[in-house]
C-alpha cells in the first residue's frame, strides 16, 4: 500500500497541472508549430515537460529522505529542465544543449562516486583505467538522453515508451531490493502516465526537450544505480533489453547521420517512427506499434531475470536480436523508400 503513495501522487500532480501549464503556454505564445520534420499541422503547447518535472520534484521530496543519489539526481533535472525551457523558447544552438546534458551527467558522477565504484572495479577486469569508465558513464547518461529527444517525434511516442521502461525497471529494481529506486522508478511512472492522456494522439500538448531529455535522463541514471549494487553480468546485460527502440534509433540516426556526412545534431526524417509512417501507417497505428515492440523487449528482459540465464546465453541472444534488428531496419529503409518512390510516379503520372 505504502507503494501506491509514490505512484499516486505524480500521477495526480501531472494530470492537474498539464493543463493550467497548457493555458500559460497559449497565453504567452509558447507554441510548437508545423514544420519540416514534424508530423502535426497546428500549433501545440510546449510547456508539457515542466508538468511531468513538477510532479516529479514534488513527489521525490515529499515522500523520500534527502541522499546524494536524489539530490544530484534532481539537480542534474534541474539543469536539463532549464536547459529544456531555454531550447523550447529561444532554439539553442545544439552545443549549448550538448553542454547542458555534460554537465548534469558530470553532476551525477561526481556526487555519486561511491555508487559507481563497483562498475568501475568490474571495469578493470579488461585493463580499462577508471576515467575511462567514468567518460563511459557520462556517454551512457548523454545517449539516453538525445535518444528520447529523438524518439519525441509523433504524439504519445516518448512518454508511452518512458511508462513501458519505467514499468519494466520497477519489475526489475523490486526484485533487487532496491528501495529508493523502486520509489525512484514509480514516481516517474506516475509522472508520465498522468501527462499520456494529454500528449497520446491527438495531442493536446507537447512535452517539449524539456520533457524528453529529463525523461531520457532520468531513465538513464536509474539505470545505472539499479545494476551497480549488486553488480551482476546478467542483470546488465538484461536490463539493456528494455532500453532497445530508444538506444537502437539513437545508435542508428548517429551511424546514419556520420555516413551520410551531416551533422550528429542535424534533424532528418530518417528515424524508426519516420519510416514507419511512410509505409502508410497512420500516427495512432506507429505509436501503438512501437509500444508493443518496448512491451516485447521489456518483457523478454524481465524473463531473462527471473529465469537467472547464464550471461552467455544472453549475449547471444543479444546478437541474434541486434542481427535481426538490423536486417528489419535495413528493410524499413528500402521498403519506405520505394513507398516514395512510386507515390513520386503517381503524383507525376497524374500531373502528365
Amino acid at each position: 500500500m505504502h507503494h501506491l503513495y509514490f505512484l499516486v501522487l505524480p500521477l495526480v500532480i501531472s494530470f492537474l497541472t498539464t493543463p493550467l501549464l497548457s493555458l500559460v503556454a497559449r497565453k504567452n505564445g509558447l507554441m510548437d508549430k508545423p514544420g519540416l520534420h514534424k508530423t502535426h499541422h497546428e500549433a501545440k503547447p510546449l510547456l508539457g515537460g515542466l508538468s511531468i518535472f513538477l510532479a516529479v520534484i514534488v513527489s521525490v521530496f515529499a515522500l523520500l529522505p534527502a541522499s546524494p543519489a536524489v539530490l544530484s539526481l534532481m539537480g542534474g533535472g534541474a539543469i536539463l529542465v532549464i536547459v529544456g525551457l531555454l531550447d523550447d523558447i529561444y532554439n539553442l544552438n545544439p552545443y549549448v544543449k550538448l553542454a547542458g546534458q555534460l554537465a548534469a551527467a558530470i553532476l551525477v558522477v561526481l556526487c555519486n562516486h561511491a555508487s559507481f565504484s563497483v562498475l568501475v572495479e568490474f571495469t578493470r577486469r579488461f585493463y580499462l583505467p577508471k576515467p575511462l569508465t567514468l567518460l563511459f558513464i557520462i556517454g551512457w547518461l548523454v545517449l539516453m538522453i538525445n535518444a528520447f529527444n529523438l524518439i519525441d517525434g509523433l504524439d504519445g511516442l516518448a512518454c508511452g515508451t518512458a511508462v513501458i521502461i519505467f514499468a519494466a525497471m520497477t519489475v526489475v529494481s523490486t526484485l533487487q531490493g532496491r528501495g529508493t529506486m523502486t520509489a525512484l522508478l514509480l514516481i516517474g511512472l506516475g509522472a508520465c502516465l498522468g501527462f499520456l492522456p494529454y500528449n497520446f494522439n491527438p495531442a493536446r500538448i507537447f512535452m517539449g526537450d524539456t520533457g524528453s531529455m529529463l525523461l531520457g535522463y532520468l531513465l538513464g541514471v536509474i539505470y545505472l544505480f539499479v545494476i551497480t549494487a549488486p553488480f551482476d553480468v546478467s542483470l546488465v546485460l538484461g536490463t539493456m533489453f528494455i532500453m532497445a527502440y530508444p538506444a537502437t534509433d539513437v545508435c542508428f540516426a548517429i551511424f546514419r547521420r556520420i555516413k551520410n556526412k551531416t551533422s550528429i545534431f542535424k534533424a532528418d526524417q530518417g528515424h524508426i517512427h519516420h519510416l514507419l509512417l511512410r509505409l502508410g501507417l497512420r500516427v495512432r497505428e506507429v505509436v501503438l506499434l512501437i509500444y508493443a515492440i518496448d512491451l516485447f523487449f521489456a518483457s523478454l528482459a524481465v524473463y531473462l531475470l527471473c529465469a537467472s540465464v547464464r550471461p552467455l546465453y544472453v549475449i547471444i541472444l543479444g546478437i541474434i536480436m541486434i542481427a535481426v534488428v538490423c536486417a528489419l531496419l535495413v528493410y524499413l529503409r528500402r521498403a519506405s523508400a520505394a513507398k516514395m518512390n512510386c507515390s513520386g510516379e503517381q503524383r507525376l503520372s497524374r500531373v502528365e
